[in-house]
């Protein structure tokens, strides 16, 4: 059996979710890197394995999946030896699928704030707005718990820590310890709840911090 295949772009959220994933549950990855985010993903070849044309998307001998949650979702449920990451459990698994639609939203919410920089523009209010509102109603949902979806760590609270650390692009909006502890806290839990964990995010933020550098170069030459 040929390993599975990971289209991915290292600076890519998504991409890191996945990576994530697959290294806590001990599955290897054959990463084919897209360096061309935009054009990459857009030959013959890839639009006919995955008709978005986007990344991440992953080969699993002949099965084609796009779409970070799905995914991970995959993963987990045929590749981790336990069940706690995507419980098998109706009424368990269901919170876990509940936060993960909302990570959706939330996420689009920082993709907001954060693709300006890539343009040298301004955010507008309202999206400022929107993706402060979307941080309030996580603060919420975390209010009196430990993770976000039952009494261990899932899938969801990777999700959306993955979606957190987009912020790492443009802090001006990163997470005030003060106005939202709950959220501070449970970054902080995460962190301390697997080696592997820390690894890929660390991994990351060294990457966004140099993407981000890079574009905000590139924005003021335009």
């Amino acid at each position: 059996m040929s390993p599975i295949i990971l289209y991915n772009h290292d600076a890519s959220p998504p991409c890191c979710l996945v990576r994530l994933v697959a290294g806590v549950i001990g599955v290897d990855l054959k990463k084919v890197d897209v360096r061309d985010i935009e054009n990459g993903v857009k030959n013959p070849e890839m639009v006919k394995k995955n008709p978005q044309h986007t990344v991440p998307t992953i080969d699993d001998n002949g099965l084609v999946i796009a779409e970070s949650r799905a995914i991970a979702m995959y993963l987990v449920s045929k590749y981790a030896k336990t069940d706690s990451l995507y419980p098998a459990d109706l009424q368990r698994r269901v919170l876990v699928d509940q936060r993960l639609f909302f990570d959706q939203d939330l996420y689009n919410r920082i993709l907001a704030v954060c693709a300006p920089l890539f343009y040298g523009k301004p955010v507008p209010q309202s999206d400022a707005d929107k993706m402060k509102d979307g941080l309030d109603t996580l603060s919420r949902m975390l209010d009196g718990k430990q993770w976000l979806a039952g009494d261990k760590v899932t899938l969801a609270d990777y999700a959306v820590a993955v979606s957190l650390a987009t912020l790492e692009y443009n802090t001006e909006f990163a997470i005030d310890a003060a106005k939202h502890p709950n959220i501070t806290q449970w970054i902080s839990r995460l962190e301390e709840s697997s080696p592997m964990y820390r690894e890929h995010i660390e991994q990351f933020f060294e990457t966004v911090r140099k993407t981000a550098e890079e574009e905000k170069k590139k924005a003021l030459q335009k």
